[in-house]
């Protein structure tokens, strides 16, 4: 008995309180106009989702005592894995099957799928309407609880149920180019559990929502990552000269500039949405054009597919995660084109990534980063267990993708480097500085590779915040505090290669010169990174 309570605990308060508030919302939708009200409704649903919190702090005991009731009985393990379920009346089946893992999940999806329908509801309702604040105040309860048990949910909310009831939960989402039929496209690329997705947003009707359209899909079972000794028939990679990216760069930046002096203008709004649709346009071919560094990756039973990255770190978080997921026992899965549809209509709500990755798409009260030169010391790194050849890239964002802006000296044959080099670094409304430490390379049949292929091996890698409100006004009210609060943003690198190097630490030493941010705040204090 003890064991099916902690199985169900609080299903039976959540019921109820589901029950409730549908009795209580049937007759209003029965009698519907525009002054029925029932923001009230949602709000008091709103106000009880503590039960949904003792639910979810209970979760994972309930999956793990299930899991050992299935395992010691075989009775129960039958009827776990296909529990009949009953279907709406309105369903052509009356019932249909799920497993008990897939139905637990359930009450933590609803509270998801309940604060999106809130938040689509308040769109479509007046201000002025008596349901407004109502409605205001659940999504702000709603949103707030999210964010509340984010870390105890998060793995399992971007989730969508497989036909054997299995939770096929996103894991990753970014936007990529990919080179297909020799040219670019920009593509939103999804990682589950068990699958690599690749999708493009349909054109729509304005006012109807947006859909992806799938353009291919590999089981992870099936993904291997591709180099070019495997394969000529890669596609070509085709760079764009350096001065018309640069001259594009230039562009944004004027087009920013008059942006801003329009908005001080008395009726300069329509000038500015004008204005803004243009840098949009340009950012968007910016971020196409831009990206050099080839992804490559292969379904074992058939093609080829090939992304350009502007990042290695970038690159080297995919393939980590793609291999994370590969260590699973992964049988390989092939869906039919009904859940295929299934799966691309849900990457619209379970995806991380909304909007692609251009300034033109932030809100103005969102940080735009800092603009003017940064100094960086690159000093040295240990705890490297072997000697290796040892060298270390900068990265800092730029018009809404990373950019390599600096390389230090290769040092050889060492377990502890010290490369004291100095580099200065143009931010160009940038937030963020990434670390990257190499092995290099002396195979030289390894190094007859495409200009753009980088065959070194990365060792670890760190990222630091640069463009942090706090930070700049901690900076601007007391510099000499910039030693103290910096130090505490020493970048960690990942070690990517335990078996040969414990964690390795690289100690980087900065400080701000003619660095500002909108507010033209400068920071002229030498800090440690």
């Amino acid at each position: 008995m003890q064991q099916i309570e902690t199985i169900f605990y609080k299903i039976q308060d959540i019921f109820e309180i589901h029950k409730e508030f549908y009795d209580a919302l049937l007759p209003s939708i029965q009698r519907w106009d525009e002054k029925v009200t029932v923001g009230h409704l949602f709000q008091k649903l709103a106000s009880q989702l503590g039960v949904y919190k003792a639910f979810v702090d209970n979760y994972k005991n309930a999956l793990e005592t299930a899991e050992k009731c299935s395992q010691a009985n075989s009775q129960f393990q039958k009827i776990s894995e296909t529990v009949r379920v009953k279907r709406p009346k309105d369903s052509k089946d009356c019932t249909t099957t799920s497993s008990m893992e897939a139905l637990l999940y359930k009450p933590i999806d609803r509270v998801t799928r309940s604060t999106l329908v809130l938040h689509d509801l308040l769109k479509h309702t007046p201000k002025d309407h008596p349901d407004f604040l109502l409605l205001q105040d659940a999504l702000r309860i709603s949103q707030n609880f999210l964010s509340s048990i984010n870390e105890e949910i998060d793995p399992r909310r971007t989730a969508v149920t497989t036909p054997k009831g299995e939770a096929r939960q996103l894991v990753k989402d970014g936007f990529l180019v990919e080179v297909s039929e020799s040219s670019r496209k920009l593509r939103h690329v999804f990682l589950f559990t068990d699958l690599l997705l690749c999708a493009k947003m349909k054109k729509t009707a304005v006012g109807r929502h947006q859909q992806y359209e799938c353009k291919w899909y590999i089981p992870l079972a099936d993904l291997t990552f591709q180099t070019l000794d495997e394969s000529d028939s890669c596609p070509s990679i085709q760079v764009l000269p350096e001065h018309e990216i640069e001259e594009m760069k230039i562009k944004i930046s004027v087009l920013k500039n008059e942006i801003q002096k329009e908005k001080k203008a008395p009726k300069g709004q329509s000038r500015v949405e004008r204005l803004r649709k243009k840098m949009n346009e340009q950012e968007s071919w910016l971020l196409l054009h831009s990206p050099t560094i080839p992804f490559r990756i292969h379904n074992k039973h058939g093609k080829s597919y090939l992304f350009l990255l502007s990042s290695d770190y970038e690159r080297s978080e995919w393939r980590e995660s793609i291999q994370k997921l590969q260590k699973k026992d992964l049988q390989a899965c092939v869906l039919s084109s009904v859940e295929l549809q299934v799966l691309t209509s849900s990457c619209f709500k379970l995806r991380t990534v909304h909007n692609i990755p251009v300034t033109s798409n932030k809100d103005d009260e969102e940080t735009p980063g800092l603009y003017g030169f940064l100094h960086v010391i690159v000093h040295s790194a240990k705890g490297f267990k072997e000697s290796a050849n040892l060298y270390c890239t900068l990265e800092v964002d730029s018009f809404g993708y990373f950019v390599s802006k600096a390389k230090t000296r290769v040092f050889r044959d060492t377990t502890e480097p010290q490369w004291n080099e100095e580099f200065e670094i143009e931010l160009e409304g940038s937030q963020y500085l990434r670390i990257l430490c190499y092995e290099k390379c002396y195979d030289k049949s390894m190094l007859n590779k495409d200009d753009n292929e980088i065959v070194d091996k990365i060792m670890g890698k760190g990222q630091v915040q640069l463009a942090s409100k706090k930070r700049q006004g901690l900076f601007q009210d007391n510099p000499h505090n910039a030693e103290i609060i910096t130090r505490k943003l020493q970048a960690t690198l990942k070690a990517l290669a335990p078996q040969r190097y414990s964690a390795c630490a690289a100690t980087a030493g900065a400080w701000h010169r003619r660095l500002h941010a909108t507010n033209e705040a400068a920071f002229n204090s030498k800090c440690r990174l």
